[in-house]
C-alpha cells in the first residue's frame, strides 16, 4: 500500500474519530455518565489522599456511629469509618471492571479474527466452544470458574474474562465475515499483503467500534459481579474494602443501622449507571444509523 493511501486512511480515522466525539457531546446523558466516572476514577486514584482513615483503620469507642461530620457515612461494627471503606472499595470495582475486560479483549478479539478469516474447519472448532460457553448463564459460569479457583480479586479478574471472551469472539467473527465481503479486501488479498499487515491495519480498526460498545457496557456488568461474588465470599476477602462485602457484613444490621447498606450500594448503583449511560451514548454515537 502506497504512503498517500495509509496517509488518507490515517485522515479518515482521524475524522471518524472527531465525528464520534462530536455525536457523543450532544448525548447529555452519555456525558453525564462521563462525568461521574472520571471523578469515581479520581477518587479510586487519590484515596490515599481523599479518605480521612485507613480502610481497615478501627477506631476505639466509635463503633456504630450514625452518620456525623466527623463520620459523613457512619462507622461499622468494629469502628472503621464507611467513607473510608467506600472510596477504597472502589479501587477494587474499577480494577476488577477494567482488567478483566482487557483479559477479555485481548483473547477473545485474536480468536474471532482467525474464527472469521480462515473459516472451515478453524472456524468451527472455535465456534463450536464458544456456543458451549454461552451455553453457560453469565454469573453460574464465573460461579463456577470462581470454585475451582478460589477467592481472591485476580481470580474474579479472570473468571470475568473468561466468562466475556466468547463475546467478544462472537462480535469480531461477525464484524470480520462482513468486512471480507468488501471490495477493498478483494484489492487487499490480490496485492499478496502478508496476513497479520492484513489483520491489524485493514480488518482490525474496522472491528474496533463494536467491541468499545459491547466493553464499554461490560465493565458495568463485571462490577456488579464483583460486588455480588464478593457479597456471597467468593470474591474480593476481607480486610480488603469491597463494597460486595460491605453489604454481607451489614445484612444483620441493616433495621437499626440501614447506612451501613445503603452507600455501598449506593456506590455500586452510580457507578455501574455511569458506565451504562456512556456505553449507550457511545453505541448511538458509533452507530451512524442513529442520530
Amino acid at each position: 500500500m502506497s504512503r498517500k493511501s495509509k496517509t488518507t486512511e490515517e485522515m479518515d480515522r482521524q475524522s471518524m474519530i472527531r465525528l464520534t466525539w462530536r455525536r457523543l457531546k450532544r448525548r447529555k446523558t452519555a456525558m453525564g455518565g462521563l462525568v461521574v466516572f472520571i471523578l469515581l476514577f479520581a477518587v479510586a486514584l487519590l484515596a490515599d489522599v481523599i479518605a480521612p482513615y485507613g480502610p481497615n483503620e478501627m477506631i476505639p469507642g466509635e463503633q456504630l456511629r450514625a452518620p456525623s461530620w466527623r463520620h459523613p457515612m457512619g462507622t461499622d461494627i468494629l469502628g472503621r469509618d464507611v467513607l473510608s471503606r467506600v472510596i477504597y472499595g472502589s479501587r477494587i470495582s474499577i480494577y476488577v471492571g477494567f482488567v478483566s475486560m482487557l483479559m477479555a479483549v485481548l483473547i477473545g478479539v485474536p480468536m474471532g479474527l482467525v474464527a472469521g478469516y480462515y473459516g472451515k474447519i478453524i472456524d468451527q472448532v472455535i465456534m463450536r466452544a464458544v456456543d458451549i460457553m454461552l451455553a453457560f448463564p453469565i454469573f453460574l459460569l464465573a460461579i463456577l470458574i470462581m470454585v475451582v479457583l478460589g477467592a481472591s480479586s485476580t481470580n474474579v479478574c479472570v473468571a470475568l474474562a473468561i466468562v466475556y471472551i466468547p463475546r467478544f469472539a462472537r462480535i469480531v467473527r461477525g464484524s470480520v465475515l462482513s468486512i471480507r465481503e468488501n471490495e477493498y479486501m478483494e484489492a487487499v488479498e490480490a496485492l499478496g499483503i502478508r496476513k497479520w499487515r492484513v489483520f491489524f491495519l485493514h480488518i482490525l480498526p474496522n472491528c474496533l467500534a463494536p467491541v468499545m460498545v459491547v466493553a464499554s457496557l461490560s465493565i458495568g456488568v463485571a462490577i456488579l459481579a464483583e460486588a455480588s461474588l464478593s457479597f456471597l465470599g467468593m470474591g474480593t476477602q476481607p480486610p480488603t474494602p469491597s463494597w460486595g462485602s460491605d453489604l454481607r457484613d451489614a445484612i444483620g444490621l441493616m433495621e437499626i443501622n440501614p447506612w451501613l447498606a445503603i452507600f455501598p450500594g449506593s456506590a455500586i448503583l452510580v457507578t455501574v449507571l455511569s458506565i451504562n449511560l456512556l456505553g449507550d451514548g457511545l453505541r448511538d454515537a458509533i452507530d451512524p444509523r442513529l442520530k
